[in-house]
């Protein structure tokens, strides 16, 4: 599932935003939880939480107390 020259939290942040994009996570509606995100693709946490912080850092995600991570609203492209 994943290349070995590409360090593996870059590629699981790729594949979050790549799911975004198609629509298969909407906005207003939580990603999978780090516990599943293990289980699908067999991470380590540690390079779960490195993915998304980096896709928070970006603005792709943002994240609520208590309910989870969220993709980002679309931002208007004028």
């Amino acid at each position: 599932m994943f290349r070995a020259d590409i360090p593996r939290w870059r590629q699981l942040a790729d594949l979050i935003r790549d799911r975004i994009a198609s629509g298969e996570y909407q906005p207003r509606q939580p990603i999978p939880s780090e516990h599943e995100l293990v289980q699908e693709t067999g991470l380590s946490r540690s390079t779960i939480q490195k993915a998304m912080r980096a896709l928070m850092d970006e603005g792709t995600l943002y994240a609520v107390q208590g309910l989870g991570r969220f993709p980002a609203e679309p931002k208007d492209e004028a």
